[in-house]
């Protein structure tokens, strides 16, 4: 079983979009490419749930097609899901501070992050090498 974690963010701005990133302690799938390169565990989850890299903002920025989510607010849970092998992507708590929880509320949508990273720290290196993937995913909070 994969243990996914997620961390919250916000994006600044006036309008700012509440983000999540996404990572897991095992980032590798136990499959190599034909080089010997190990293949990131989730490369076909990206691909089938239609990310794209963060760098390609018109890739990601409007919302994704079979995709939702929602918040919980009176126990920090979130719940996304898509198409495919992403269908239960996660379901946990996030740990939403309240800038991120006004953010989800005024923007009703999410940006999701992932990247074999084992945290969000590391997410600008991984956009730099063309690894970072986004979507932009409708979010209901209740």
């Amino acid at each position: 079983m994969i243990t996914m974690y997620a961390w919250p963010s916000t994006a600044d701005g006036p309008d700012a979009l509440p983000m999540v990133h996404f990572t897991t302690d095992d980032q590798s799938s136990g499959e190599f490419t034909p080089e010997g390169t190990p293949v990131w565990m989730f490369d076909g989850a990206i691909r089938d749930g239609g990310w794209a890299e963060f760098s390609d903002f018109e890739g990601w920025s409007t919302p994704a097609e079979g995709w939702q989510a929602f918040y919980r607010r009176e126990d920090d849970l979130l719940a996304v899901t898509g198409p495919g092998a992403c269908e239960g992507w996660y379901q946990g708590k996030l740990g939403a501070d309240a800038a991120w929880v006004t953010a989800a509320g005024e923007q009703q949508s999410v940006v999701l992050l992932a990247a074999p990273v084992q945290h969000p720290s590391l997410y600008a290196y991984a956009v730099e090498a063309g690894a970072g993937f986004a979507l932009l995913v409708p979010l209901a909070v209740i």
